[in-house]
């Protein structure tokens, strides 16, 4: 059995109350939210992803794409596109993809749209049955 964990950067979004219930560690983090009002802490939480986005993060044109994330910072959808030699639809598409599972950030700075890496790593554990 081979299960994958995302260790990632922890979003506003994680400080929901549903989600503090999921994940325990978020408990004093929020505390520290509700507090300072501020969200600028730069801590991570380690979750397992489901397979089938496990088998589509592990796609080379998906790898390509969180690699060249990795090494440039604050990138544009279209800059990115461009970068990868890709239609910016197709790159568009996999960064909502990501995003969706918390990989990236995708940011609005006026009419630019930025992307930011969340992911810090991704684990693949073979596990006997």
């Amino acid at each position: 059995m081979i299960k994958v964990y995302l260790e990632r950067k922890i979003t506003r979004d994680d400080l929901a109350p549903g989600n503090i219930e999921k994940h325990p560690e978020l408990r004093e983090l929020y505390s520290l939210y509700e507090e300072e009002g501020d969200f600028t802490y730069s801590r991570y939480i380690r979750e397992e992803l489901p397979p089938h986005v496990a088998r589509k993060i592990l796609n080379t044109r998906i790898l390509e794409l969180l690699d060249f994330l990795s090494k440039n910072k604050d990138i544009g959808v279209s800059e990115l596109a461009r970068s990868l030699g890709r239609s910016a639809p197709n790159v568009s598409r996999d960064l909502r993809f990501l995003a969706r599972w918390k990989l990236v950030r995708l940011n609005e700075q006026g009419k630019k749209k930025t992307v930011e890496i969340t992911a810090r790593r991704i684990e693949i554990l073979f596990a006997e049955k």
